[in-house]
């Protein structure tokens, strides 16, 4: 494909809009992130392009200039979008811009469709472009007029209506000014929430590792129990118990007699995870063949209780394998499950007992 072939006059701002979820969905590179954006903005926002049999025609020379990037990286972009089917690519003739010479059309697939441009609205820029060209030749007109003919009535009713338009076309400006710094604050917002997000995650992961090397070290050495009655989504045995064995790895004891140590990394990942939201159970093997009586705690149903400064009522005590689990009840009636402070629906007997006390 020659780069020299005449090359459509759409201007490009240098903006393109990252859709993240996409381009983790599709493992692709920042690069070829980029690349697919540019491609998805040309057929939802320019004008001036061409389109033969479906495929609209852009030049590498043209993608170069815009995105900065060398011709190799454009074309093995291009073919690891083709190769994901967010992309198709034909050859086609432009008659107007040459008659022996084949160039490359591009259409995006239905896949590649669900790419979001919606932080980002080049309809609005184009037509905030137009409009400030417009403007700029409506008042050449206007000043024309009052030069030739200013005696003339007729002439003197275009200026003015030259004039009100002018004024609408400033007016729709200002709108459009004031639509696009909305869409950039609240872009900003979603960064903000995304780099909140990460930094939060990254504290818990931190948390999490300091916390899952402090239980090896000391079950480790002791040989004792960790837990038992472990709630995660692996569905595990009540009366399976966990341990840390001499090779500081995550080890059961199941009902059957057999030790064995866990192998699979996502359920050693969903165990770590649980125990962290529920250091309470940390050495507190529960007793797995009899629930607990609360039968002296029924009393307290009814009872008001002040939690971060609001009035709730106990609705419902339910006795259950290591404790209880009870309901609260809002002024507006509305009734939620209360956690302890890990996280977990299981509430101690002798802690609740002991805050009801204090209230």
């Amino acid at each position: 494909m020659s780069i020299l072939t005449p090359q459509p006059f759409q201007k490009f701002n240098y903006t393109t809009v990252i859709d993240r979820k996409f381009r983790i969905t599709h493992g692709l590179t920042q690069t070829q992130t980029e690349v697919m954006a540019y491609l998805v903005m040309i057929i939802q926002s320019w004008k001036a392009i061409k389109i033969i049999d479906g495929y609209f025609v852009i030049l590498t020379s043209k993608i170069k200039n815009d995105l900065l990037l060398k011709e190799k990286t454009i074309e093995a972009s291009i073919t690891k979008l083709k190769k994901l089917d967010l992309i198709e690519t034909k050859l086609v003739k432009v008659p107007e811009w040459s008659s022996n010479e084949n160039f490359r059309g591009v259409k995006i697939t239905q896949l590649g469709q669900t790419y979001s441009l919606s932080h980002y609205k080049p309809k609005i820029q184009e037509e905030l472009t137009e409009l400030r060209e417009e403007n700029r030749e409506l008042k050449f007109k206007y000043e024309a007029i009052l030069i030739q003919n200013e005696a003339s009535e007729n002439l003197n009713q275009k200026a003015i209506e030259a004039l009100k338009k002018e004024q609408e076309q400033n007016e729709k400006i200002m709108l459009l000014e004031q639509e696009l710094k909305e869409t950039k604050e609240k872009l900003e917002i979603i960064l903000q929430k995304e780099n909140q997000n990460s930094s939060n995650k990254e504290e818990h992961e931190k948390d999490l590792e300091k916390f899952r090397k402090k239980i090896i070290n000391k079950y480790a050495k002791s040989g004792e129990p960790i837990c038992n009655c472990v709630s995660n989504q692996d569905s595990w045995g009540k009366d399976v118990k966990f341990y840390i064995n001499s090779y500081n790895r995550v080890s059961i004891y199941t009902s059957n007699g057999e030790f064995k140590q866990l192998s699979e990394p996502k359920k050693i990942a969903n165990f770590w995870e649980w125990l962290f939201a529920h250091q309470d159970r940390v050495g507190n093997l529960l007793d797995t063949k009899n629930i607990a009586d609360i039968s002296h705690l029924l009393k307290f149903e009814g009872q008001s209780v002040v939690i971060n400064k609001n009035i709730y009522k106990i609705h419902k005590l339910i006795p259950v394998i290591g404790g209880l689990k009870l309901w609260i009840q809002d002024k507006e009636g509305n009734i939620q499950t209360m956690k302890n402070g890990f996280g977990s629906e299981v509430v101690d007997l002798k802690r609740f007992e002991a805050w009801m006390q204090c209230q």
